[in-house]
C-alpha cells in the first residue's frame, strides 16, 4: 500500500481547518488558466503512475454524480472537472490545478451520508476555483510547468518512497507550495464551498460530522504533522464555528439521500483494499449474530466472488434479493457476477432487463455492452459503448472494451485508437505510443479519428519547441 500519511494529514486539514464566511474575495493568479490546463494532464499522468486508482465505474460514478451536483451551481468554471478514486485506506481527498479531484476509498468507507461527501467535494472545488496553487506559483515569480508538476505530485503523494524521486528534483518548490498554502486560501475555499453546498441542496452540517470523525480517529495527534499545520485552530473550535454559521445561515436540504447506494459502494471499496478470503471469514462470523443483515449477506457474496467461489456467491446473491426484492441494484450486481464467473449467457438477460428499467445508469450500460461483447454480439456492444462514451470520460475500462470490440469487428484502426486512449489515460506512455502509431497506420487519413491523433502530434511538437522551463509569469488573470 502506498504511504499517503503526509498527504492525508495535509489534505484533511486543508478540507476542514478553515474559517467560514459568506463573502468571496476577488482572486488573482499570474499563471494563466491555459497553463493550468497544461499542468492538468501532466499531473494526472504523474499521479496515475504512482497511486492505485479505482476503475470500477459504479464507484467512480457515485463520486462523480455528487461532484457534478455541486458543480451545477458553480458559475464561471475555469475547468472541465474530473473525479477519481484512489485505492487507499486514508480518510482523505485533494484537488490539483486544472480541476482534478481525488477521493480515497478510506474516506468513502468512513462517511455516513451523501452530504458529507458533498461537503468535502465542494471545499475541494473551492480550492480549484480559487486557483490557490496558481497563486502560490505566482508568488514565486518564475517556475517551469514541468518542475511545478513534479512538486505538486510529490506534495500530493506524501512522504512515501514513491514520491521521493519526484521530490528530489523539486524539493525547494515542493516545500514552498506546502508551507505557504495560506489560511486565506482555506477560508476562501470554505466560503465558496458553503454557498455551493446550500445552493445544491445539501446539508452543510456534513462538515461538522466529518470533523468529528477526524477527531475520533485521532488524525490530529501525529508527530508527523508539519509544524505550520499545528498553528491552525483545533477541531472543536471549527465545529463550534460551523454550527454557529449553520444557525445564522440555515440551508434547506433538498437532495434525497440514497443510503442503499452508499452502503453498496462502501462494501465494494472495503473489498478493494482487503483480502477477500479474510473478509469471507469476517462476514460469516458477523452473520452468526445477525443472520438477516442485508449488507452482511451482500458483503459475503462479494467476498466469495473475490475468492472465485462462484456457486456459493450466487447463493448469497439469491439471499440478498430475497431480503430486498425491491432493490434492483442487487440485480445489477448479479449480472456483473455472472460476467466475472464467465457465465455470459446468464449475464445478458439480467443486464438487459436492468438497463431497460434504468436507461440512465451509465455504469450498468457499460456492463451490458461488455455482456454483448462477451456473447459475440459485437455490433450491439459497439452501439451501447458509443451511446455512453460522451458521458463516461472517467471510465478508463470503456476505452479498453471499445478497443476490444473494434478488434472483434475487424476494424484495426479504431481498435488501436481506443487502446491508445486507454493506455494514455493509464499513464503507460510506451504502449500508448505504439497504439497511436498503429492507429495512424490503419486509419483512413481523412477520418476524424486520424485527424485527432495528428492534433496530438501537433500539440506534442509545439510543447517540445516551447519547453517547460519558460517563464510562466504573465498578466493578472482569474478574477471571480
Amino acid at each position: 500500500m502506498i504511504n499517503f500519511r503526509t498527504l492525508t494529514i495535509f489534505s484533511l486539514l486543508v478540507v476542514f481547518f478553515s474559517q467560514l464566511f459568506l463573502t468571496v474575495p476577488r482572486t488573482c493568479a499570474i499563471i494563466s488558466v491555459a497553463q493550468e490546463r497544461e499542468m492538468r494532464q501532466k499531473l494526472l499522468m504523474q499521479i496515475e503512475a504512482q497511486a492505485p486508482l479505482v476503475h470500477d465505474p459504479e464507484v467512480v460514478e457515485y463520486v462523480s454524480d455528487i461532484g457534478h451536483k455541486i458543480l451545477k451551481v458553480v458559475s464561471g468554471k475555469y475547468f472541465d472537472y474530473r473525479f477519481f478514486v484512489i485505492k487507499d485506506d486514508a480518510l482523505n481527498a485533494f484537488a490539483t490545478p486544472g480541476g482534478l479531484i481525488f477521493v480515497h476509498t478510506g474516506l468513502l468507507e468512513a462517511i455516513d451520508s451523501d452530504n458529507e461527501l458533498a461537503c468535502i467535494l465542494a471545499h475541494e472545488c473551492g480550492h480549484v476555483q480559487g486557483r490557490h496553487i496558481a497563486k502560490r506559483m505566482a508568488q514565486m515569480k518564475v517556475v517551469s510547468i514541468g518542475t511545478a508538476v513534479m512538486a505538486i505530485a510529490s506534495l500530493f503523494l506524501g512522504g512515501g518512497q514513491n514520491s521521493q524521486a519526484l521530490l528530489t528534483s523539486s524539493l525547494a518548490l515542493g516545500q514552498s507550495l506546502s508551507l505557504k498554502y495560506s489560511r486565506q486560501d482555506e477560508e476562501e475555499a470554505d466560503r465558496r464551498g458553503y454557498q455551493w453546498i446550500c445552493q445544491a441542496g445539501y446539508d452543510p452540517m456534513g462538515l461538522v460530522t466529518t470533523l468529528q470523525k477526524m477527531t475520533r480517529n485521532r488524525f490530529l495527534g501525529s508527530d508527523n504533522i508539519p509544524g505550520y499545520l499545528l498553528t491552525h485552530p483545533g477541531a472543536s473550535q471549527r465545529i463550534t464555528y460551523i454550527e454557529d454559521l449553520v444557525k445564522e445561515h440555515p440551508c434547506p436540504e433538498r437532495q434525497k439521500e440514497d443510503h442503499y447506494r452508499l452502503r453498496r459502494i462502501q462494501v465494494k471499496v472495503k473489498l478493494m483494499t482487503r483480502d477477500p478470503a479474510q473478509m469471507t471469514v469476517y462476514y460469516r462470523r458477523e452473520l452468526l449474530d445477525k443472520p438477516d443483515d442485508l449488507f452482511l449477506h451482500y458483503g459475503l457474496a462479494m467476498a466469495l466472488l473475490g475468492t472465485r467461489q462462484y456457486d456459493q456467491a450466487f447463493k448469497e446473491f439469491d439471499r440478498v434479493m430475497q431480503l430486498a426484492p425491491e432493490k434492483d441494484e442487487f440485480k445489477l450486481d448479479l449480472g456483473r457476477a455472472y460476467l466475472e464467473a464467465g457465465k455470459f449467457k446468464e449475464a445478458l438477460p439480467v443486464l438487459k432487463e436492468y438497463c431497460r428499467k434504468y436507461p440512465g445508469d451509465h455504469a450498468a450500460r457499460f456492463f451490458l455492452g461488455k455482456a454483448y461483447l462477451d456473447n459475440g454480439l459485437v455490433d450491439e456492444a459497439l452501439s451501447v459503448f458509443r451511446g455512453i462514451e460522451p458521458e463516461c470520460t472517467d471510465y478508463l475500462q470503456l476505452y479498453f472494451e471499445m478497443g476490444r470490440a473494434y478488434s472483434s469487428a475487424g476494424d484495426k484502426g479504431m481498435a488501436h485508437y481506443y487502446l491508445f486512449r486507454y493506455y494514455k489515460n493509464l499513464g503507460d506512455m510506451q504502449n500508448a505510443a505504439y497504439q497511436k502509431a498503429m492507429a495512424l497506420r490503419n486509419l483512413p487519413p481523412d477520418s476524424e479519428y486520424y485527424k485527432r491523433l495528428k492534433r496530438v502530434d501537433s500539440e506534442k511538437q509545439e510543447e517540445d519547441e516551447n519547453p517547460d522551463d519558460r517563464d510562466t509569469t504573465g498578466p493578472d488573470e482569474g478574477r471571480t
